[in-house]
């Protein structure tokens, strides 16, 4: 596999942030709506699976030649024709008009059509600058069966959630035989993309506001016992503690990489472990050592 799909930086601290300190009602609003859009991502490429033994998958692929940014949910390389998957995750009934997708109650949201027709080009424009010439096509795919499109045209270039199945049998069924010059191709894609949203809307914090504490992964909430094996007290969730003290100091990184990471701030963050062997013990297998006596930190 040439990539996996992860979490943008913005999710994650939007997730930090959300069981750290309270978001005002348009944080949250766009925090579930990024939230939404992974695991429909997520859900798509488990659809994609069985037929990727000889096609290449790149998920969350961002590009920005010159100034024009754009993000391809999904591309999928096979040996006759690249795919550009939008995968949107919305629920309830929609209507297009013009170039606007509505909910029913007249609510704008984002139209994933011309998401592909702003994309297409840009990434057409990229692939002739590798040296490729390949056939494309874009497509939009909802993956919610709670989503309804009313009077769609037949001709959009939109997979339904009731067509997902049959159109994946379709796609198993045609041809695919990759050659080197494709994984050379995936391989060149990959080089050209940029690691983060330079457009992304991250919320104002500051490390004060924030409460201190390990998160349970499962449903966010704060541990408020260590021991060996951290428990839950409110969904029952359990694991050791090694994962879940590494995990508290990624996320720390990825919340304030200006600040050095002592042991000192390690305990500070991590608020229910007491024990200043422990920490320096975690940090010590996980992270490097930036030996400066007694400004020395963690990287």
């Amino acid at each position: 596999m040439f990539k996996k799909r992860t979490k943008s930086k913005e999710l994650k601290i939007y997730q930090s942030l959300d069981s750290r300190k309270t978001l005002n009602s348009k944080e949250k609003h766009y925090f579930a709506g990024l939230e939404k859009g992974f695991i429909g991502e997520k859900m798509f490429d488990e659809w994609l699976h069985p037929v990727l033994e000889n096609r290449i998958l790149l998920p969350d692929m961002q590009f920005m030649p010159d100034t024009t940014f754009v993000q391809i949910d999904t591309i999928l390389i096979t040996s006759n024709k690249i795919y550009l998957f939008e995968v949107k995750n919305n629920e309830g009934d929609h209507i297009i008009e013009g170039d606007n997708l509505l909910r029913t109650d007249r609510t704008n949201t984002k139209n994933p059509i011309l998401q592909l027709k702003r994309n297409e080009p840009v990434f057409r424009w990229i692939m002739e600058n590798l040296g490729y010439r390949i056939p494309i096509q874009s497509i939009a795919v909802f993956v919610n069966p709670r989503f309804h499109l009313y009077n769609a045209p037949a001709d959009l270039p939109i997979v339904f959630p009731n067509q997902i199945e049959r159109f994946i049998a379709k796609l198993e069924k045609s041809q695919s035989s990759l050659k080197r010059s494709h994984s050379e191709l995936a391989a060149k894609l990959l080089s050209t993309t940029i690691a983060e949203n330079p457009y992304a809307r991250i919320p104002d914090y500051q490390y004060e506001e924030l409460s201190k504490g390990i998160i349970c992964p499962k449903c966010r909430r704060l541990y408020t016992a260590y021991s060996k094996y951290l428990s839950c007290r409110y969904c029952n969730f359990k694991e050791d503690s090694n994962s879940a003290v590494s995990r508290s100091l990624k996320e720390f990184k990825t919340l304030f990489p200006e600040r050095k990471l002592t042991v000192s701030q390690a305990m500070e963050w991590c608020g229910i472990v007491k024990d200043r062997k422990t920490i320096k013990l975690f940090l010590a297998k996980n992270f490097k050592l930036v030996y400066l006596g007694r400004s020395s930190y963690y990287i």
